[in-house]
């Protein structure tokens, strides 16, 4: 992960977006004030849904969904806020400093 201004971030993350993308699981939408957002496509979600029930993605499916149902009602700022309370320490480095 790299610090970034608005948290951490992994370089990676955008040649798997734009893998996932080509493939015709996600695909770019509008999002608020004009900046692009990502949602599954029916096949991403039949495909996710498939993996969700294998023993190898348990353990991964299972802190997903505690993740989503610990942030349901939180605004993206309440998440922003949140990560800086928790990891602290991490946003004290300068930006596009690798975090291990």
């Amino acid at each position: 992960m790299t610090r970034y201004k608005y948290g951490p971030w992994d370089d990676r993350y955008y040649a798997i977006i734009g893998a996932l993308v080509g493939r015709g699981l996600l695909r770019y939408t509008k999002g608020r004030r004009g900046s692009v957002a990502l949602v599954p496509t029916p096949q991403g979600k039949r495909l996710a849904a498939d993996l969700a029930n294998t023993e190898a993605w348990e353990t991964i499916t299972e802190r997903c969904e505690a993740v989503a149902e610990a942030s349901a009602n939180m605004t993206g700022n309440t998440l922003k806020d949140l990560i800086y309370e928790r990891l602290a320490d991490l946003m004290d480095r300068p930006h596009r400093e690798v975090i291990q």
